[in-house]
């Protein structure tokens, strides 16, 4: 039995803290659970790294206070996966643990200010007091807005308020009610009608709930009490748990596979039978039938009691595929992702983990789901960049799938239409196999591609955002009844608006980046710390100047469309309605043909299987050109080829206008042909040129702060290190600079860029750099710095 406990917490601090394990958790403590720790003034989740009878130090060494467990919550395989993750990653195993579990599993601790006896004697004159005196309690948040910390301080020093902490610890997922279920119906020990009745009904069904026979007795709780007494019923606690529909209707299983998908499925299914690693990336056009193939993967999985995880860039596609997983797996579906509450987050969890829902679909962080006895990992869309954590813990799921599958003996499949350059490099290289699904599973062509110039065209409206060839095929599509999607990667109404006097552009005070305005709500907002103003109807700078509207998003395109084709049933679709409960309404009447044209961002562009659209229009196909990232011509050929095949998978043909200040653009031009292949080749030859991935390896360091002065010498300090620890020339440090978006969120930012050939010399390089980094770099109060490998974007 223990005597002391190695615990980690979930924040940024690299070391661990041992803790006294009290008597009475001597017997049941164990490595990977959960106890609640005093930590400071605080009480905090904990989580057990190591279990041993000596301290290993002498002191004051402070005590566990509660076991929250029952049974360890990281199992040795998840430890294992979670610590080569931590190393990778350059971040703390507590913090990354913390991230693993869903929210509602940590504890929190509230606490309370309330006015004492004497405070409320003389609580006239002082706004808290008097609060206080008409609530009894409040949070701290709350006090706070009315008074400083000093002032509470001396409100307590003065005997007038104290404060109360109270610690909610996350219980175990479900809810528990009574079933009542029988175990010897005999009549010579019921006595009244009431007995026979409730008795008749539970042997009749087997078990019924409590609540029901309420509703069938008044007096059921008495009668249910003596029916226990004399050994008729019994009456057990019953662990219930929240269920999470998708509430759409999937697609037929379909009646013939093609001979590339069969093959697919046989190569997957012998995999996961053999029980080793196996990784493969599955390249199939859109509309080819990769979701048939993960589906039959999965299903060779359950023949082999086998778990499966299946991982999604968007919880937009969540509810999609899970109609499809409904319709095929019935009820052994778990669903992960953000967009759920905490108790129906939690309740999915903890299904997963004690092995009644063997299957678990879900966005990035669904990547930790607690499955044993895995079988199979499918990464969708693994070009998508949203697989990327772009806050710490910086991980991508794409890479960690192929990790975990690794160490399980796990079949891993990274299915796409557009692999990312990494994946396809791989394959090419022998590192992981390659499967191909080259033609759509209907006897469909791929849509043919119109690239349209706008420097030629003339516009069919006034806001010139169709061009008369795409307003034209709108209307022929309108007049057959048929749909249409139109993309644009850029919400609101205008992209920003500019003083015709001075040249001023509203700007985020937040942010170094302009002000969308949005003309529903009239209002601007920043697209990065959600900042809004109101719109002026002068500039605030010169006081003379008219503000015009330049650029457009998806407000002005959905104003133009219904302008031009009033007859049409037209919705938008970004992420303003993907965070609210609209999303899957309008998704789910754009399915069923009650919409005519669905206007959207790049929501619109991923995985989503409308049988009934036939024309696609691009509007503006440059946007993504101009980033200033090494990425941008591969993302703008994903984004491009995605969209494009949106059109065409039901029974009608498909086509696509493009719409483009820069018709030869190599990336615009293969995708126009759905060129995969053609394009990999080129952006590869360009790439290996300028040693970018996948011939190279990148991490950022990056700072950040509210003061430019600290950022500064902070970043010049990191740069100092690594420039030092460089040295044999195949490590390349460069900067510090100013990043790309240089001021967000009220913070100042500069990065860092470490270049090797290799990933085996990056985590020597980042693992003498980094304790250098924690032990010296002595950074202000309010600047921060973090380490991003494999970042999937250099702003």
């Amino acid at each position: 039995m223990p005597n002391f406990v190695s615990v980690a917490v979930g924040f940024r601090l690299e070391r661990t803290f041992t803790y006294v394990v009290p008597p009475a958790f001597r017997e049941v403590v164990e490595v990977g659970m959960r106890v609640l720790v005093p930590f400071g003034h605080r009480t905090v989740t904990g989580y057990v790294l190591e279990t041993r009878d000596e301290a290993g130090f002498s002191g004051t060494v402070k005590s566990v206070e509660n076991v929250l467990d029952q049974r360890p919550t990281f199992t040795p395989h998840l430890m294992e996966f979670l610590r080569w993750t931590a190393g990778y990653y350059q971040v703390t195993l507590g913090e990354l643990m913390r991230k693993a579990l869903p929210p509602s599993m940590h504890a929190v601790e509230k606490v309370k200010v309330r006015v004492t006896e004497t405070g409320r004697k003389v609580s006239s004159g002082n706004e808290l007091l008097e609060r206080l005196a008409g609530t009894r309690e409040l949070s701290l948040k709350g006090a706070l807005e009315m008074a400083n910390r000093a002032e509470i301080d001396r409100l307590i020093e003065m005997g007038l308020i104290d404060l109360e902490r109270r610690v909610e610890a996350g219980g175990p997922g479900g809810a528990y009610r009574k079933v009542i279920r029988i175990l010897e119906y005999d009549e010579e020990r019921l006595t009244g009608p009431r007995q026979q009745e409730i008795a008749q009904i539970v042997r009749l069904r087997g078990a019924v709930p409590f609540d029901e026979l309420k509703g069938v007795c008044s007096s059921a709780a008495s009668v249910v009490k003596k029916l226990e007494e004399r050994g008729v019923v019994a009456v057990d606690l019953v662990r219930e748990f929240k269920q999470v529909e998708s509430g759409m209707t999937a697609p037929a299983q379909p009646e013939v596979l093609t001979g590339e998908q069969q093959h697919a499925i046989r190569i997957c299914s012998d995999a996961i039978a053999g029980g080793k690693f196996a990784a493969y990336l599955l390249h199939g056009v859109t509309g080819s039938g990769k979701t048939e193939v993960y589906l039959q993967a999965i299903e060779e999985c359950l023949r082999q009691n086998k778990t499966a995880l299946v991982l999604v860039p968007e919880i937009a596609l969540t509810p999609q595929l899970m109609a499809w997983f409904e319709s095929r797996f019935e009820q052994k579906i778990a669903v992960l992702h953000s967009a759920l509450s905490k108790r129906e987050r939690y309740d999915q969890w903890c299904q997963a983990a004690d092995g009644s829902l063997p299957i678990v679909l879900g966005a990035r962080s669904a990547l930790f789901a607690p499955l044993e006895n895995l079988g199979l990992i499918v990464v969708d869309e693994e070009h998508e960049p949203s697989f990327k954590q772009d806050e710490r813990p910086f991980y991508n799921a794409r890479d960690l799938a192929l990790v975990r599958g690794k160490m399980a003996g796990a079949t891993v499949v990274l299915g796409s239409a557009t692999p990312s350059l990494e994946s396809f490099q791989n394959a090419k290289k022998g590192k992981i196999g390659l499967l191909e699904l080259p033609n759509r599973a209907t006897a469909r062509p791929l849509p043919d591609v119109h690239v349209v110039d706008l420097r030629r065209s003339g516009f069919a409206d006034e806001q010139r955002v169709l061009s008369k060839n795409l307003a034209e095929a709108l209307k022929e599509n309108l007049e057959s009844g048929a749909q249409s999607i139109l993309f644009l990667n850029r919400k609101g109404f205008a992209a920003f608006l500019l003083c015709e006097m001075c040249g001023a552009i509203p700007r985020c005070p937040h942010c170094a980046i302009s002000l969308t305005f949005y003309r529903k709500a009239n209002v601007l907002r920043c697209h990065y710390c959600q900042y809004a103003a109101p719109v002026m109807s002068k500039c605030d700078i010169c006081d003379k100047g008219e503000l015009k509207q330049v650029g457009f998003g998806t407000e002005r395109v959905a104003e133009s469309v219904s302008a031009v084709f009033p007859e049409a049933r037209v919705e938008q679709l970004d992420a303003t309605v993907s965070a609210s409960k609209r999303l899957n309404r309008v998704l789910d009447r754009f399915r069923r043909q009650e919409l005519d044209i669905l206007i959207g961002t790049q929501i619109v562009a991923k995985g989503h299987d409308f049988p009934g659209v036939t024309l696609v229009g691009v509007l503006l196909a440059d946007l993504g050109l101009a980033f200033p990232d090494f990425r941008a011509a591969e993302r703008t050929f994903q984004l491009m080829t995605q969209v494009a095949g949106r059109a065409g998978r039901g029974d009608r043909p498909g086509m696509v206008f493009v719409q483009t200040y820069l018709p030869q653009h190599y990336a615009l031009q293969f995708a126009q042909r759905h060129d995969f292949i053609g394009f990999a080749s080129h952006e590869l030859h360009e790439r290996e040129l300028r040693n970018y991935p996948p011939f190279s390896c990148i991490s950022l360091v990056r700072v950040s702060g509210e003061d430019m002065q600290k950022v500064g010498d902070a970043a010049r300090k990191a740069g100092s290190i690594l420039q030092g620890l460089a040295g044999d020339g195949q490590v390349h440090v460069v900067g510090p600079v100013m990043a790309p978006l240089s001021y967000i969120r009220n913070r100042f930012r500069m990065q860092i860029m470490i270049r090797t050939p290799e990933r085996s010399r990056m985590q020597a390089f980042l693992s003498r750099a980094g304790p250098r980094l924690w032990n010296e770099l002595k950074v202000s109060k309010g600047v921060r710095w973090s380490v991003d490998v494999d970042p999937q974007h250099l702003m």
